[in-house]
């Protein structure tokens, strides 16, 4: 399994921006055949982010996908962070 999504990150993975209900950045991968892959971003309403800011999910299955946005450079990583229940989670700012 774990494999195969390297396989279709290596391809071809693109971003899509939404914004959850809070305004806040959603950011979603999707793979070639433009198949959703992974929810990249966490909605949270105690936190104030600038227009291109979120809050990272890297963990469990999304830290291979994010890994490669961070190498492209599309996701840049800030110096904050927020608690979000007991995982420390990254703020980045994404480039357009």
């Amino acid at each position: 399994m774990k494999e195969m999504i390297n396989t279709q990150i290596t391809l071809d993975t693109k971003l899509q921006k939404k914004r959850y209900s809070n305004g806040q950045l959603a950011i979603f991968a999707f793979n070639h055949n433009d198949e959703p892959l992974a929810e990249l971003s966490i909605k949270c309403n105690s936190v104030e982010l600038a227009p291109e800011e979120f809050i990272l999910k890297d963990y469990s299955e999304n830290r291979a996908i994010a890994q490669k946005f961070f190498e492209t450079g599309i996701i840049k990583p800030t110096d904050r962070f927020i608690l979000i229940g007991s995982h420390l989670c990254l703020i980045c700012q994404i480039n357009s």
